[in-house]
């Protein structure tokens, strides 16, 4: 994924990530984020800058490329 550059009005969810494996101290992780849904909102007027909802899967790794979250 590579956005393009603006405002994040909002970031919600990550609060119901858990980690179903364990992951000790001094691991490496990576994080894998793919777009799910996207759905737009309407502009107020001209002027607005456009703006919507995206819903990710999120996939926590280990160094062993194991899912973890």
């Amino acid at each position: 994924m590579d956005p393009a550059k603006g405002p994040v009005l909002l970031n919600y969810g990550i609060e119901e990530c858990r980690f179903t494996k364990p992951v000790y101290v001094g691991a490496t992780i990576g994080v894998r984020f793919t777009v799910k849904e996207k759905s737009d909102q309407k502009k107020k007027d001209e002027e607005d800058i456009a703006k919507g909802i995206v819903k990710f899967l999120v996939d926590i790794y280990d160094e062993t490329d194991e899912t973890v979250e």
